[in-house]
């Protein structure tokens, strides 16, 4: 059986063997709209957080990582500048290692993260068939771990965690293998740090939810790597 980290290496392989597909340089892409897509794995870091007389925990305790659906779209300026919006929903990687529970048979676990920002991207200098680029964005996020379980009649809980992503570094390459279609791998490490966190706990049809500001705030980062599909003007 596959692990997350053998698919992941699978993806980024995949990824840099896309340029396989390339045509010869074409002419810079022009001013206009532009969306994109990508796919990938991410790995976590760094730490959730603690609400009043609560425990900081890793992020990884919970979800080791991710598969994001990454979508943006906005507007290239010049050949070299875009900047435009950024959406991800991530289909978490519980860690069944630390979360014992997940693993019984009556027991469902499931996590999730969404990010949601602006970015700005700024094409290097073309190296052959490759147009290297760099990139920086900022945002808000949300991260969620749910557990359901039929042991003792139907219950679940479901936490969550919201705060601000402060930077999300990029880089990558375009490689086109069309004339409105470019891909080709990129690589990202965002830093960011929840601020609050809310707990939903249901129980024979009634649910009592805790919102909180969390006491100690924490940083955490994704490593995220993959391909990246580009429809350009």
């Amino acid at each position: 059986m596959q692990t997350p980290r053998s698919i992941a290496a699978a993806v980024f392989t995949a990824a840099l063997m896309l340029p396989a597909l390339a045509r010869a340089a074409p002419a810079e892409p022009g001013p206009g709209f532009e969306i994109g897509a990508r796919l990938g794995y991410g790995f976590s870091a760094g730490r959730l957080g603690a609400p009043p007389n609560g425990t900081d925990n890793d992020v990884g305790n919970f979800v080791s990582g991710q598969w994001p659906l990454w979508l943006d779209a906005g507007w290239r300026f010049t050949s070299d500048f875009y900047f435009g919006g950024v959406f991800q929903y991530g289909f978490g990687t519980v860690n069944d290692d630390q979360q014992n529970g997940c693993r019984n048979a009556n027991v469902n676990c499931a996590a999730s993260d969404v990010r949601l920002g602006v970015m700005g991207r700024y094409r290097l200098p073309q190296i052959m068939m490759a147009a290297p680029w760099v990139g920086l964005g900022v945002g808000y996020e949300w991260g969620s771990f749910s557990v359901q379980q039929s042991i003792l009649g139907n219950t679940s809980t479901d936490s969550s965690w919201s705060g601000f992503e402060f930077a999300n570094m990029q880089v990558g390459a375009d490689f086109r293998v069309a004339q409105k279609l470019a891909v080709g791998p990129f690589l990202s490490v965002s830093l960011g740090e929840f601020r609050n966190t809310s707990t939903a706990m249901t129980m024979g049809g009634t649910t009592n939810t805790t919102d909180q500001s969390l006491a100690k705030q924490s940083l955490h980062e994704w490593i995220m790597f993959g391909a990246r599909f580009a429809f350009m003007p």
